[in-house]
């Protein structure tokens, strides 16, 4: 493996490179980019290099009350909840469009400052795109039901929105959030956007945009900050109708813990410590690959990266020296804009540290480093791809959401063996199974407790399919029609006849 850190600005391309030119990051409130009231704000830094590229506003209480009620007054007011489906699927459309005009800007903003790979950018202003334009057909799709009912009366049930959807992002995929805001927006809504501090810039972008394709100010707002400062506040907020988080366990529980308040309700997706699991009957090269693909990309900060490898015991070692081999040849750690980096660093020095402190856990717990990294360069927060063996399950190394690039190798016997350890964590995001043995693959698909299974693939996700988890992974669906559902009510009317 080498090393290549270089300043990231001059990467820019130009469009981004002007967008950026004074750009300050603030809240969006009724269309317009504000600073927070009492004028605070938080630099925005570059992980490449550990340098300030931009600043952000940093809110309080009293913003949360402005951004909220600015979404509040577009719903109440009914100027996009109330507009003609095919009206709102022309706006939402031309949304799309938009994103796909302005995408390069959104992957070189999210590589600045989310530290992501400029060529793994591409797939999250794909599925942005691609996402926004499958929730812009679904005005005109909404339909609740007549339910039987005895006669003299006519019932309908329909489908109605929320109201102010809270949404609150994590920093590991800040375009893809636009897939939600169009879900959102779709389904008659109102959106604040809860942007990761660590990263804030896409959110404000999106929502300029939404501007620009004729969604009504203020139905797309933007609230900056931290979760201590806003984050509580928004979600404890009375104008605040239903929330949808993405991130830890611990802070969906606390998330669930305040909306209680007000008997919010809420959507978590949360942490993941998915089993990717592997038999005999593999080819070896192309199953290292595919592992090592799904731990690796985005430094492995990916609530459903396959960090746990378990794998048949007869061809452990095997596909151990694939691996390793297989990342020595392939990963250059580097700055994202530098086309020959394949892994980029991790978002912040906190999140540098916490993997860090991982890695020496494992070794304390008696686990073995089959390829040995650490954290490296003079700026920016760079950390190598760790492979350890010897792992048992019950490790913290194992059991724990490490959301980096460090991956667990736990050899198993028999089928019920590899079911019992995969399902043997409190998480339940998703799980991917590798072998070509059909009855296996059914018995196996049963078995696993996750939200997603994925057979011979990993990390496979499209608009329409929904997506979510269970246990300790959180609850509700996003994606598909099963998040249209999330996002709407039902509204009993009863008729006499």
């Amino acid at each position: 493996m080498t090393t290549n850190i270089s300043p990231s600005l001059s990467h820019l391309a130009s469009t981004s490179a002007k967008y950026l030119d004074g750009k300050f990051f603030g809240h969006v409130v009724d269309g317009v980019v504000v600073e927070s009231l009492d004028g605070a704000t938080l630099p925005v830094l570059d992980p490449s290099t550990g340098i300030e590229v931009a600043t952000m506003a940093s809110g309080k209480i009293a913003d949360v009350d402005r951004v909220v009620g600015s979404a509040r007054a577009v719903y109440e007011n009914g100027t996009w909840r109330n507009m003609a489906p095919l009206e709102k699927e022309a706006r939402l459309h031309e949304f799309a469009r938009l994103i796909d005009e302005h995408r390069e800007i959104f992957g070189d903003l999210d590589a600045l400052d989310s530290g992501l790979l400029r060529s793994y950018t591409k797939f999250l202003e794909d599925f942005g795109v691609d996402a926004t334009a499958y929730f812009a057909g679904w005005p005109s799709k909404l339909h609740g039901s007549i339910p039987p009912v005895p006669a003299g009366m006519n019932v309908q049930q329909r489908r109605v929105p929320r109201g102010v959807v809270a949404l609150i992002v994590p920093w590991n995929g800040p375009t893809a959030v636009v897939a939600f805001a169009a879900a959102i927006l779709a389904t008659g809504n109102s959106v604040v956007l809860k942007a990761a501090e660590n990263t804030p810039m896409t959110a404000v972008l999106m929502a300029e945009l939404a501007v620009q394709a004729g969604i009504p100010a203020g139905a797309f707002n933007v609230l900056q900050g931290t979760g201590a400062n806003v984050g509580t506040a928004l979600v404890e907020h009375p104008g605040t109708d239903y929330i949808m988080f993405t991130g830890s366990a611990a802070t969906g529980r606390a998330i669930q813990t305040a909306a209680a308040k007000t008997l919010t309700p809420v959507a978590l997706e949360l942490g993941g410590k998915s089993p990717f699991i592997v038999f005999d009957d593999v080819d070896i090269a192309e199953t290292a690959t595919a592992a090592t693909a799904t731990v690796w990309g985005g430094q492995g900060q990916v609530c459903n990266a396959g960090t746990r490898i378990l794998v048949q015991r007869s061809i452990h070692d095997e596909l151990v020296a694939a691996m390793v081999e297989s990342t020595k040849e392939s990963i250059k750690v580097g700055n994202v804009f530098d086309p020959v980096s394949t892994m980029g660093p991790l978002v912040s020095q906190v999140q540098l540290d916490r993997v860090a402190g991982y890695v020496e856990l494992g070794k304390t717990e008696g686990a073995d480093a089959a390829l040995d990294g650490g954290t490296i360069g003079d700026g920016g927060f760079f950390h190598e791809p760790v492979i350890f063996t010897g792992v048992r399950n019950e490790m913290r190394i194992a059991q724990e959401e490490i959301f980096g690039p460090v991956m667990s190798v736990i050899p198993f016997d028999d089928e019920a063996e590899a079911l019992r350890i995969a399902n043997d964590v409190e998480y339940g995001l998703a799980a991917g199974l590798f072998t070509n043995d059909l009855r296996r693959t059914g018995r196996m698909v049963e078995g696993l407790e996750a939200g997603t299974v994925w057979v011979n693939t990993f990390q496979s996700g499209y608009p329409s399919v929904s997506y979510g988890g269970v246990k300790q992974s959180g609850y509700g669906r996003t994606m598909g029609e099963d998040m249209i559902h999330e996002l709407t009510q039902v509204k009993s009317v009863w008729i006499a006849s």
